[in-house]
């Protein structure tokens, strides 16, 4: 192509570009500010996100602390001094930091205090609080193996189960084999021992490796030989 052609198509394409800016500018400008603010705010957003977290992480230590003070309280006084300071900063942090793993953590210190102190269906609320509340966590699945145990303690065996099926269901952890167990023991306490033998089945054909299967297998020989 002779020099003269390529440079006049470099003027044509340069004129057609000004051209455009100049006709579009307001818009252009306008999209560019519109960026700008939003990668203002987004910056924004992160860095106030951090912050909140950092606070969040340390509101729930000083839970932990104060859960530590408690076990190891000289008297009854001094601990229920300390277990009503518990519940007024897990309320706390749940009513600020609701969607923060702090939460989660801080619900799951206070329904601890609740199972050593035996009371069962506070504990079994908010280990299913802790849970429900924050499903994708990984500490989601311990949260409602303990809200059904608490529930069964509780003389809740219906709401037991429901916890424990739910983790079953929804999760993929190595608390399912312990669960499967659970449900399995749970139905043998109501005489039902084809849906106990479902359940032990399962376990051994899905957790081979677990330790929970070994238990089931005995389990299953128990109940074969009864039949």
């Amino acid at each position: 192509m002779p020099q003269s052609d390529a440079q006049d198509k470099t003027t044509k394409v340069m004129t057609t570009i000004t051209g455009f800016l100049q006709r579009h500018r307001r818009l252009l400008l306008t999209v560019l500010i519109a960026v700008v603010v939003i990668v203002a705010g987004l910056f924004i957003y992160l860095e106030v996100r951090a912050s909140r977290e950092q606070a969040s992480r340390v509101a729930v230590e000083e839970v932990q602390e104060l859960y530590d003070q408690w076990n190891e309280a000289a008297d009854d006084h001094e601990q229920e001094q300390l277990a009503d300071e518990i519940q007024s900063k897990v309320d706390e942090i749940v009513s600020t930091y609701p969607r923060f793993y702090a939460a989660q953590r801080a619900l799951m210190v206070r329904a601890d205090l609740h199972w050593e102190r035996q009371q069962w269906q506070d504990a079994s609320e908010d280990y299913a609080e802790a849970a429900n509340g924050f499903r994708a966590s990984y500490l989601t699945p311990i949260s409602l193996f303990n809200a059904a145990a608490a529930a069964e303690q509780a003389g809740e065996p219906d709401r037991a189960r429901e916890l424990l099926q739910q983790l079953v269901d929804n999760h993929d952890s190595v608390e399912v084999p312990r669960a499967l167990f659970s449900l399995g023991r749970l139905a043998e306490s109501d005489s039902n021992s084809a849906d106990a033998l479902q359940y032990y089945n399962r376990l051994v054909d899905n957790h081979p490796g677990s330790n929970w299967t070994n238990l089931a297998r005995n389990r299953i020989i128990a109940l074969s030989i009864q039949d």
